[in-house]
């Protein structure tokens, strides 16, 4: 058998380009599961991306309003 002359570019199952995004598994309503795919074609973006970054920022704003709350 001839030996490969191109990289092995495999990685191993559940890994993501990103080292913070991580394979998410969640049960999702069938409208927001539409907007995601459609949302995924338009923006050439994974599922998983698109669902991290809405993650990401749910986070960030409630981070804001916890702090905004504490400071009145």
């Amino acid at each position: 058998m001839p030996s490969r002359d191109y990289p092995d570019k495999r990685t191993a199952r559940g890994l993501a380009k990103d080292a913070d995004l991580k394979m998410l598994s969640a049960r999702v309503e069938t409208d927001l599961m539409e907007y995601v795919r459609i949302t995924a074609y338009e923006t050439r973006k994974s599922k998983q991306e698109i669902v991290a970054e809405a993650l990401a920022l749910h986070r960030k704003n409630r981070r804001a309003e916890a702090s905004a709350e504490q400071a009145s």
